[in-house]
């Protein structure tokens, strides 16, 4: 991304009013509305999968105002990862992945928008847990 795409889209933000990222403001309308789907299966449990997915996309897809929070249910069993954009007056949702417990492993199922500032985190996420090249210190 180039400093003129940045410069244009936080001006756009501040004078329009707009989406900055994405116009989704719940989970519930992300996964509605994603652009970008991504499913693969892992060996790791999806309450610890979805902590250190979190712990990894801080340090290696972060951006401006990006937030990663994890959302598991009782017994591990599933649990859902959110990235977020806080700006002062709204959130925006950009990507949502479930890890939900199966047969052979954790199905990993990853719904995003697409966006200049927006990383793709299916590949990134799938690399990460086959054959990391960041690691969270």
């Amino acid at each position: 991304m180039t400093r003129a795409t940045f410069l244009f889209s936080v001006l756009g933000l501040a004078l329009g009013g707009c989406s900055f990222v994405s116009p989704d403001l719940s989970v519930e309308a992300l996964k509605a509305n994603a652009e970008a789907q991504s499913i693969f299966t892992i060996s790791v449990a999806p309450d610890q999968a979805c902590a250190k997915t979190a712990r990894m996309l801080m340090w290696c897809a972060s951006g401006p105002n990006f937030h990663y929070r994890c959302d598991a249910a009782p017994g591990g069993a599933r649990s859902e990862l959110t990235g977020t954009l806080e700006a002062v007056y709204r959130t925006e949702y950009f990507m949502v992945t479930e890890f939900a417990k199966g047969p052979t492993g954790t199905t990993v199922t990853v719904r995003q928008r697409k966006s200049v500032l927006v990383h793709d985190y299916g590949p990134i996420i799938e690399k990460y847990f086959t054959k990391p090249d960041c690691q969270p210190r």
